[in-house]
């Protein structure tokens, strides 16, 4: 197991240090282009200077915006997911904390506790699981406390 991590360690120093010396090159493609501009005459070796800084530019960019972009539409779309789940939890628990004897709510609520287990943490699961099998006296207690795990993936 040391093997493993002390592998990790060791890559990640690799990683860090080979992207520090990529946007140190950048750097310095940029530092030596605006140099050279400012005091030397535009000669090829300038342009093409600037067109590989410039395609650098433009793919490292694009790069990381796609990047970006992707993972903030996968937060969304968690979000949203979660909101609906959330939604539907609390609509069925009310249901079930109203009659309590309704056994296909029960089901259903049993059935949506499966998608809390996918998208929530354990502790919402668990806090379903004591409301069902509260006795009446607890129930409330229990109600609120799910209301209350699942306001808090809301926010």
């Amino acid at each position: 197991m040391n093997e493993n991590k002390n592998g990790y360690w060791i890559y990640s120093v690799v990683a860090i240090i080979f992207g520090i010396g990529l946007f140190g090159f950048f750097g310095w493609l940029i530092y030596s282009l605006i140099i050279k501009l400012a005091t030397a005459p535009i000669t090829n070796g300038v342009v093409i200077q600037s067109l590989i800084t410039l395609i650098i530019t433009v793919f490292i960019g694009g790069y990381f915006s796609k990047k970006l972009e992707h993972r903030n539409a996968k937060k969304i779309e968690l979000y949203k997911i979660q909101t609906s789940i959330s939604i539907k939890v609390i609509d069925l628990a009310t249901i079930y904390f109203r009659h309590p004897k309704n056994e296909e709510i029960k089901d259903l609520l049993i059935a949506e506790s499966c998608k809390v287990k996918l998208y929530f943490e354990d502790e919402v699961l668990l806090a379903i699981n004591e409301f069902i099998k509260a006795v009446e006296t607890e129930k409330e207690n229990k109600y609120y406390i799910i209301v209350d795990k699942l306001q808090k993936n809301i926010r």
